[in-house]
């Protein structure tokens, strides 16, 4: 893939021109349109040539005939690496937006859940804000399910909605007795802590084992071995007011808006899309089908992590973004967050 920089001098200029266009308007871009808009000291002759070539390059598309041009995601993932080149600077970011930042700090959740706040204000698309409660949750469910010959999975279900799995070794016990197991072994444990699960089982293996049955003596073995391993932790997703999303025309279609809608509803969905983006480390972009959830195809995410840990924000929306504006906010808002 081309760098924007890298293309000959007058096609950037009218592809940058397309792009902050289109982004501004979420209309096509006619040639007069981008010479006004790119400052561009050429004839709309040359502009309309610059698009042609464009086109022919899959970086600008014309939806009808007698239409202007707008940017397809190729383009818009150019204008993306050549921002992310380019010098930090703050003078992109709302005076506004630093003064409600002002003072706060650390990576709890009320400064999280108002940043996604201030980032949905700021730039007019949705912000979010992803964190990891440190505190274990308490257990609600264990479920043994057999994903091989030889390997069970457990999954560990908290009151928080977190699911947490390990692999184990098994070979000798069927599905059909795991289920009994798995209940078993969630009325037992249902309501304490990883460690407080554990404790209760090593107090009933420690015990008088003579009156206890052959299923019950599998609950506390493979019981002991699931719940080994560190605590749960509880993912929380905090989402601005989804109601910005009625400003974009790219919504004005119910069928987009619902997709939209479903996949931010759908917790764990979202967490491990954001959660990917986050955890990579620095401002990240990800662009259409670059997300890997046909819910959320027609949509980009500009996602920053806070610190060492699985902390961030960021912001979700159409992939008609003004990049330019909204990578600086999110950047300058992370740096204020950071531990």
């Amino acid at each position: 893939m081309r760098d924007l920089g890298e293309l000959p001098g007058r096609l950037a200029e009218v592809l940058l021109a397309v792009l902050q266009g289109y982004a501004a308007s979420g209309q096509p871009v006619g040639s007069r349109d981008a010479l006004d808009l790119g400052g561009l000291e050429v004839s709309s002759a040359s502009v309309r040539n610059a698009m042609s070539e464009l086109m022919e390059l899959g970086l600008l598309e014309q939806p009808h005939t007698s239409a202007g041009r707008i940017p397809t995601d190729a383009a818009f993932r150019l204008w993306v690496e050549h921002l992310q080149c380019e010098p930090h600077s703050e003078r992109r970011v709302p005076a506004r937006l630093a003064r409600e930042l002002a003072g706060a700090g650390g990576a709890s959740a009320a400064p999280l859940q108002r940043a996604a706040d201030l980032l949905t204000e700021a730039t007019g698309q949705l912000g979010f804000s992803l964190s990891l409660d440190p505190d274990e949750l308490r257990l609600v469910q264990v479920h043994f399910v057999r994903v091989s010959s030889e390997r069970v999975t457990a999954l560990l279900v908290s009151d928080g909605g977190a699911v947490r799995t390990r692999l184990l070794e098994e070979r000798d016990t069927d599905q059909r007795r795991l289920d009994r197991i798995s209940a078993e072994l969630s009325l037992l444990v249902a309501g304490l802590t990883l460690e407080e699960a554990r404790a209760r089982l090593q107090a009933e293996i420690d015990g008088d084992r003579k009156h206890r049955d052959a299923l019950w003596r599998d609950v506390l073995a493979l019981g002991a071995r699931g719940l080994e391993g560190g605590g749960l932790a509880a993912p929380e997703l905090y989402v601005g007011d989804r109601s910005r999303l009625l400003d974009q025309p790219e919504f004005a279609k119910g069928e987009r808006l619902r997709e939209l809608l479903r996949a931010l509803e759908e917790k764990q969905r979202m967490l491990g899309l954001l959660d990917k983006l986050i955890g990579a480390g620095g401002v990240r972009v990800a662009i259409g089908d670059e997300l890997g959830d046909p819910g959320v195809a027609r949509c980009a995410v500009v996602a920053e992590q806070l610190g060492p840990g699985r902390r961030g924000l960021g912001v979700i929306g159409p992939v008609r973004m003004r990049y330019d504006r909204i990578i600086p906010m999110v950047r300058y808002v992370s740096s204020k967050l950071a531990p």
